[in-house]
């Protein structure tokens, strides 16, 4: 009896919606179908299968997930129409029950937009992401990438394989919890008590689990008269209270006069309220590190595929930086052909292939398309970077293209959005991208690599989640290629 009152509330609130669209001009999409909408279209990697369906559908369409009107955004023409042209009014965020239940809906990513959104919003572009206190943490990155070469040089003398993705987690995360939290996890500075060991041990399958959950399929986002049957709430719960109990743990263990300038500043703009900085603790980790960390991990990857592009950068690092030092911030805007295999794996393999979601609040007209009320916005970041309309040999990974080009990576070049744009961009864009240059250069610099065996052996599909992560981790030989004394001077001297 209760199931057969719930599928005729179902059917009664879906059928509701779909009388309401008949007399609305919305965009090209599929056939439904009842109930369940698109679902059955979006395979295991959702991006591609949304991507499949543009060039059938245009650069707009709209699908229907559960009872949630969807809108899909495949092009830069109207990734400007609705992020730019339309910013404030699909500034919103549609229902994450998820990040509801792990963040209580309270981080910068998923806080609805409105003060509390704003004040979190100008604390990152006044505070804590500005030019000037990113380039003070420069030197964080670089003491960092001394302790990664140091590793990378006792595996190329002990001749081992290096398995990279842990190596680049590492050094991200100690970079952000260097940051936020004053705290080292990974390396020789932490390896010598055991109790930080089972930490950091613990911390990186909390972050693991967390991604698991948040790319997890909640029904209740779609279907909310079925929360009851919700089995991801369950596994949200558990996942956020560990993560909560560590970062509070980390919280309790300032003493005065230690804290973090992160934390003073971020009380001073949001509150003492411990709920509303563990979220904003959590989303700072998990999008600072993880982002920095696959990205550096791709591009490595394709220059191993593409090895005249590696030498191409090596050679160009050598002619501005020479052969007794590593490379510093300052030398960053000197190199041309970096910044271009850069931008290209980013257009390639975005960090993050679907964008946040977005959602209005009202109904709205965009494109001359009738917009429903609650819908949802995806801007498939995938799609648009390997459009033929706007690409030439889309899926060649070819970085003369951006030689000589002004196509950026900061959200105002709509063909290349790789931290988003408008109100919802990523606010650490600066921090980011200041770590992949840092880190890229360096180990192209420092080190020679190769593939321990075929390229044949390095696949490079995409693995399931939020983050675009590699399925296979990537793996390689290195030597290096300067004196040790170049090294140490990533060393922090102070």
């Amino acid at each position: 009896m209760l199931w057969a009152v719930v599928l005729f509330l179902i059917t009664a609130f879906i059928l509701k919606q779909w009388l309401s669209s008949k007399s609305l001009n919305l965009p090209p999409g599929p056939r439904g179908l009842p109930l369940i909408g698109h679902f059955h279209l979006l395979g295991r990697l959702p991006h591609i299968s949304l991507q499949q369906l543009s060039k059938k559908f245009g650069p707009l369409f709209h699908l229907r997930l559960g009872s949630v009107p969807v809108f899909v955004v495949a092009s830069p023409a109207m990734a400007k129409e609705f992020l730019k042209n339309n910013d404030t009014e699909f500034a919103y965020r549609p229902r994450n029950n998820v990040a509801c239940i792990v963040v209580n809906c309270k981080s910068l990513s998923f806080s609805p937009y409105g003060d509390y959104w704003k004040k979190l919003r100008k604390l990152c572009a006044t505070e804590l992401f500005t030019a000037k206190r990113v380039s003070m943490n420069t030197h964080i990155i670089r003491d960092e990438l001394w302790e990664l070469s140091r590793e990378f040089l006792r595996a190329s003398n002990a001749g081992q394989v290096v398995e990279v993705r842990s190596h680049l987690r590492a050094l991200s995360f100690n970079v952000m919890t260097r940051i936020l939290m004053k705290k080292i996890y990974f390396g020789s500075k932490a390896s010598g008590d055991p109790a930080i060991a089972k930490e950091a041990s613990n911390f990186i399958a909390m972050i693991d689990e967390n991604l698991e959950v948040a790319a997890a399929f909640s029904i209740t986002d779609y279907f909310p008269y079925l929360s009851w049957l919700d089995l991801v709430a369950r596994r949200a719960k558990m996942a956020g209270d560990k993560m909560n109990g560590f970062l509070q743990k980390v919280l309790d263990e300032q003493h005065p006069g230690e804290v973090p300038d992160f934390v003073e500043i971020t009380k001073n703009h949001i509150g003492n309220d411990v709920v509303n900085l563990r979220a904003v603790l959590m989303d700072l980790l998990l999008g600072g590190s993880e982002t920095s960390s696959t990205v550096t991990e791709w591009t490595l990857a394709e220059l191993l595929h593409h090895p005249d592009w590696m030498v191409k950068a090596q050679q160009e690092i050598e002619s501005v930086v020479g052969r007794t030092r590593m490379v510093e911030e300052g030398d960053i805007s000197k190199l041309e052909v970096l910044n271009a295999i850069i931008k290209e794996s980013f257009r390639l393999h975005p960090p993050i292939s679907l964008l946040v979601p977005h959602a209005s609040i009202e109904a709205q007209k965009v494109a001359g398309y009738d917009i429903p009320k609650n819908t949802t916005l995806l801007v498939n970041v995938y799609a648009i970077g390997r459009d033929p309309q706007v690409w030439s040999d889309p899926l060649e990974f070819q970085p003369q293209r951006f030689i000589g080009s002004n196509i950026g990576v900061n959200g105002q070049d709509f063909e290349l959005l790789p931290f988003g744009s408008g109100k919802r961009s990523c606010p650490g864009l600066a921090l980011g991208l200041r770590n992949v240059q840092l880190v890229l250069s360096n180990l192209l610099h420092g080190f020679e690599w190769e593939f321990p065996g075929s390229p044949k052996d390095q696949p490079m599909g995409e693995a399931m989640g939020i983050v675009n992560f590699m399925a296979h981790t990537l793996k390689a030989r290195i030597t290096p290629r300067l004196h040790e004394s170049a090294y140490t001077t990533l060393q922090l001297t102070e």
